[in-house]
């Protein structure tokens, strides 16, 4: 296929990688449609983020509010139809309407930045906002007007900033549990299928013709953010994979050796019966694969067509145009 067979290893390897990664994004993107954990994350993030870890004060009257809700009933159910995205002017904007904290009087705002403007925004803090009741909260809005200097449009650029801020470690949180899950079910497709990092390059290292058959194998494309367009990628990736094992690439079961593991002699052994020399291959094997679906299908796709590139014509013109050329 490329004159290497260096090269024709790898683009085997990368081939299985690219089709578990689809199907492992593709589950992950399902699970997350179906149990809306996006929306529930966001809630709970937001719940810490104003203290109200019971849904009942400040945090319940944001998922009331209309620019965080658009779509939700208000009043009767604040969680039903909740968002997944919040934009960070429209949470500043909604809790400044919440508190009631409004800019200053017409003559302090027009001196603003000034220590009229800060007094009188103070005193809205201290005496008018009742739903700032939370210590910690109090603090913040009055830290925000000082490094205003009364200047309200600034309070809500540094509400927004916050806002954001906080979403930021949220975020962290939610890719290290869509990491875990990615992991989780890309080791389980790596055994289902039978996908032995190990296994593959060494067969394909002995039967190099092997990876001529990968190129009449469609790749399917990388899953959408919709619940129907998750379960179709993954759909396709699973028939790839079948289509692999049809033309003879080293993935799936051994009819009638199912959980079996053969030695360097040709003997089958059961996997759990085996030596330690022979199981922790296929373990081994297994565990490579998942971790390489943590990068992602994107990541596998271009590197198979920077591969490819390598021993073919080079990007196109086209690509060349719109930067998306590999650097090889």
């Amino acid at each position: 296929m490329f004159g290497s067979t260096i090269l024709d290893v790898a683009a085997g390897i990368i081939f299985g990688f690219l089709a578990i990664s689809l199907f492992t994004s593709a589950s992950v993107e399902a699970i997350n449609s179906a149990l809306n954990l996006r929306a529930r994350n966001l809630k709970t993030g937001i719940m810490a983020l104003v203290n109200d870890p019971n849904f009942t004060g400040l945090a319940k009257e944001l998922y009331q509010h209309a620019l965080i809700s658009p779509l939700g009933p208000g009043g009767a159910d604040p969680a039903k139809n909740a968002p997944a995205y919040i934009d960070k002017m429209q949470f500043a904007e909604a809790l400044l309407e919440i508190t009631g904290l409004s800019a200053a009087s017409p003559a302090a705002a027009a001196l603003a930045p000034a220590p009229e403007a800060v007094a009188a925004l103070k005193g809205q803090i201290d005496t008018q906002v009742a739903s700032i009741s939370d210590p910690q909260l109090k603090q913040l809005f009055q830290g925000m007007v000082n490094r205003s200097a009364g200047d309200f449009e600034q309070v809500k650029v540094q509400l927004a900033n916050w806002f954001d801020n906080g979403m930021d470690r949220l975020s962290g949180h939610y890719k290290r549990i869509t990491q875990f899950m990615t992991f989780v079910i890309a080791l389980v497709a790596a055994f289902s299928v039978n996908l032995d990092t190990i296994r593959v390059g060494t067969l394909l290292w002995g039967q190099p013709a092997l990876v001529e058959k990968l190129k009449s194998i469609p790749i399917p494309p990388s899953a959408t953010n919709t619940l129907d367009g998750a379960i179709a990628g993954g759909q396709e990736a699973l028939t790839a994979i079948d289509i692999m094992a049809q033309d003879g690439f080293p993935v799936g079961w051994v009819p009638g050796h199912f959980l079996d593991v053969q030695d360097d002699k040709g003997h089958w052994e059961a996997i759990w019966a085996a030596p330690f020399s022979i199981w922790y291959r296929p373990v081994l094997g297994w565990l490579i694969t998942a971790v390489a679906a943590l990068f992602g299908a994107p990541f596998w796709f271009d590197a198979l067509q920077s591969i490819v590139r390598l021993k073919g014509a080079g990007p196109s013109p086209d690509e060349k145009a719109t930067n998306r050329a590999a650097s090889s």
